[in-house]
C-alpha cells in the first residue's frame, strides 16, 4: 500500500516510484527532485558521481607546476607592466591582451586543466608572485604618494591606477581558466 504524497511532503522524503524518467546507465527510477541532467540524458545521482570530466581531475604535480609558473609570472609582471603605464588609456588595453597571452601560457602549464581549484591555485600563485615582485614596492609607493597633499606632489588616483592595473593582470590571466567549454 503506498503512501500519502502529502504526508511523504511532510516527512521530506520523497519517492521515484511514481516517476517515468529512468537513469540512462542502470535503468532505475529517477524524478525530477533527485536526477542529475548530463549531456547524454538523466543519471541518478550514484551514476552521476562515477563521471568527471579529465580537464577537471588534477594531479599535485600539476597544482605544483601551476603555482611555480604563477608565481614567476607575477614576479615577471611586475618588470614589464610599468613599461606598458606610459601609453595613457591604451596602455590598459594592451596590458589586458598581454595578460591574457600570459595567462595562455600559464594555462598550458597546468596541462590545459580547468576547474575550481585549478583557478584557485593559479589566482593564488598570481597574487603572491605580485606580493614578492616589484608590484609590491609599486604599489606601496602609490599609496604613499596619494596620501601625500598636492602641494608636496601627491597624486589622488595614483593608488587607484595601481589597483586598475593589478586588477587587469589578474582577470586577464585567469581568462583561460575561467571560460566556458
Amino acid at each position: 500500500m503506498s503512501e500519502n504524497p502529502a504526508l511523504q511532503k511532510l516527512k521530506g522524503s520523497h519517492s521515484c516510484r511514481d516517476s517515468a524518467l529512468k537513469c540512462v546507465d542502470c535503468n532505475g527510477q529517477v524524478c525530477p527532485k533527485c536526477f542529475v541532467q548530463c549531456e547524454v540524458g538523466n543519471r541518478c545521482k550514484k551514476c552521476a558521481s562515477r563521471f568527471t570530466s579529465h580537464v577537471l581531475l588534477t594531479s599535485p604535480k600539476v597544482l605544483v607546476k601551476l603555482s611555480v609558473a604563477g608565481i614567476l609570472l607575477g614576479v615577471a609582471w611586475g618588470f614589464v607592466q610599468p613599461h606598458l603605464e606610459i601609453m595613457g588609456m591604451y596602455g590598459y588595453f594592451i596590458q589586458f591582451f598581454a595578460a591574457v597571452f600570459l595567462g595562455k601560457a600559464l594555462h598550458r602549464a597546468a596541462s590545459y586543466k580547468l576547474g575550481p581549484k585549478v583557478t584557485t591555485v593559479a589566482l593564488i600563485a598570481l597574487i603572491i608572485g605580485l606580493a614578492i615582485g616589484p608590484s609590491r614596492d609599486m604599489l606601496l609607493t602609490s599609496i604613499q604618494v596619494s596620501n601625500l597633499s598636492l602641494e608636496d606632489g601627491g597624486d589622488p588616483n595614483a593608488l587607484s591606477g595601481e589597483v586598475i592595473c593589478i586588477a587587469i593582470f589578474l582577470v586577464g590571466s585567469l581568462m583561460p581558466f575561467i571560460r566556458k567549454n
